[in-house]
């Protein structure tokens, strides 16, 4: 994959030479999170932090005593915002450590771009594994938990204000041939769509609130078999683009009076606009790539894998 195919998408691609210095700080980053964490045995543990300013705090601390992946952090962060979508790092750095410190450095690398959000309404891990889990009947998955395709979408598109950054680690990748990743300008989708002939269906993408439900890991309220839905358009201000084309079919199915067949066909043409959209560029993350994406810009999916 050449460097100008990112570029094209708005992925800027970062510099190996920029990586921090993990082997002079990984010793003092793990202490440090210790200190925030002294519940947590492993990373799977690792919980929301307590409210933002113990975030704050948290980063703070990370950069008196890790200077390099201050810097880093900062140059990742400087070429998102000039790129537009993303940033990718092809070799983080972190081959070298056992699993468990590699996601606990990856967890310091993120409090520096954000407070990290808990991956479910319960407040649990923040660390969250990409791989199949068995699921009980009527449990509605959300992606990172089966390894089927997972077609063009933002994540939280559920949540009223879905998260804006996310990070994406490779431990091990598939060795099937599939899961590949995908990545597509959200903001270019958009100013396509606005052509003469589909100008229509933007508009309606722009202005009708479509159900997106609730998976079931995030879901707020027990009652079995109580369905949750986030009202809010495909296109706006903030966020930029919210799109997943089977939380949307599933949040219609349970609350149809938000379909009718003219917004049907605006959908529909959002999906040819993306199955041919030039915006895109899919590539295979070896282990220990990185990727970072703008979720208030970037669409990103991923091939189906089987291993």
């Amino acid at each position: 994959m050449q460097n100008q195919d990112f570029e094209r998408t708005g992925v800027a691609v970062v510099p190996p030479y920029l990586v921090p210095r993990w082997q002079d700080e990984a010793d003092v980053i793990l202490r440090t999170l210790s200190a925030y964490h002294p519940e947590a045995k492993c990373y799977g543990q690792i919980g929301g932090l307590a409210s933002r300013e113990t975030a704050g705090r948290l980063r703070d601390d990370l950069r008196k005593v890790a200077p390099s992946l201050a810097v880093f952090a900062d140059h990742v962060m400087a070429s998102l915002a000039a790129s537009g979508c993303g940033a990718y790092v092809h070799e983080l750095g972190l081959a070298g450590f056992d699993n468990e410190r590699r996601a606990l450095l990856l967890y310091a690398l993120s409090t520096y771009i954000d407070e990290p959000s808990p991956t479910n309404a319960q407040g649990g891990q923040v660390v969250w594994d990409v791989t199949p889990r068995r699921t009980d009947t009527g449990y509605f998955a959300t992606f990172s938990e089966h390894d089927r395709e997972a077609a063009f979408h933002t994540d939280t598109q559920y949540y009223p204000i879905p998260e804006r950054w996310f990070a994406l680690y490779v431990m091990a990748p598939a060795q099937c041939g599939g899961g590949l990743s995908v990545m597509c300008d959200g903001e270019a989708v958009r100013a396509s769509l606005g052509r003469s002939s589909t100008r229509w269906a933007l508009r309606l993408l722009e202005e009708r609130a479509l159900p997106f439900r609730v998976p079931s890991a995030f879901a707020t309220d027990p009652r079995p078999g109580f369905v949750q839905a986030t009202l809010a358009p495909v296109f706006s201000t903030l966020p930029g683009v919210r799109y997943r084309r089977d939380t949307l079919i599933d949040g219609w199915l349970h609350f149809p009076e938000y379909r009718d067949d003219d917004i049907e066909r605006a959908v529909l043409t959002l999906e040819e606009e993306l199955a041919h959209t030039p915006h895109a560029v899919r590539f295979a993350m070896p282990r220990d790539s990185l990727l970072l994406a703008d979720n208030h810009r970037a669409l990103h999916a991923r091939t189906a894998f089987a291993d």
